[in-house]
């Protein structure tokens, strides 16, 4: 009996490879990207973000181009997850337009950037943590439906995207609040990726999915009804 529910499980299982090639990809892209360059704080002087970003123009213009290499990345992953559950693939997709906001407000800036002109490099370098809080925004939304969708069917992933979605969520209303965020600034972009990385696992081993008993009990109902009629 035990080798027989195994078969089935395995016949059961889609891998989906290229979701998980594209989930990988994204997650190395925005590491490679993320830890090449530190960027100035909102904080800073103006004359110094304005000179920082004119003496580095063209190497953050190409990171931001990778960035958004990134986020199509992060839409094509999404995509894919459609087979998987619509609810998640729209919220994914949203995630990755979310994502789009501070790449280009950063690739403005290292445009328009002039050390003439700092007040404004300024303008734009406020706009900064706004980008960010759009991202978050996203992530929110799509950790959040993956908690609801799919965590029915594998309550580890269920509760890893709970925490990002709560971490990130205190994020949002600790900066909304004008308070110091801590280690949350760090925590939730890191929870982030291993969620990503955890849904990749589960794409190539072809064992996520939202709640298959559930629909198939509503096929079953469905087919008695129509025999009884």
């Amino acid at each position: 009996m035990a080798a027989k529910a195994s078969g089935t499980n395995d016949a059961d299982r889609t891998p989906d490879r290229l979701a998980a090639g594209l989930a990988l990809a994204f997650i190395v892209l925005l590491l490679a990207t993320e830890l090449v360059l530190t960027l100035p704080d909102e904080a800073d002087n103006p004359a110094v973000v304005a000179r920082f970003y004119t003496e580095h123009r063209a190497f953050i213009i190409a990171l931001q181009l990778l960035g958004v290499v990134d986020a199509l990345l992060l839409g094509g992953y999404a995509w894919r997850l459609r087979s998987v559950d619509r609810f998640v693939a729209g919220a994914g997709l949203l995630m990755a337009f979310c994502a789009l906001a501070p790449t280009m407000i950063t690739l403005v800036l290292a445009i328009v950037a002039d050390p003439a002109h700092a007040e404004t490099a300024a303008r734009w370098n406020m706009l900064e943590p706004r980008g960010d809080d759009i991202l978050f925004v996203g992530i929110v939304v799509f950790a959040a439906t993956v908690t609801v969708r799919l965590g029915r069917n594998n309550r580890a992933l269920g509760v890893l995207a709970l925490v990002v979605a709560v971490a990130c969520l205190l994020r949002l209303i600790l900066e909304a609040a004008g308070k110091s965020r801590g280690a949350l600034e760090a925590m939730g972009p890191l929870l982030f990726v291993v969620l990503i990385a955890t849904m990749a696992v589960l794409s190539v081993r072809g064992v996520l999915r939202a709640g298959p008993r559930r629909l198939r009990s509503s096929q079953e109902i469905g087919s008695t009804r129509s025999s009884a009629q």
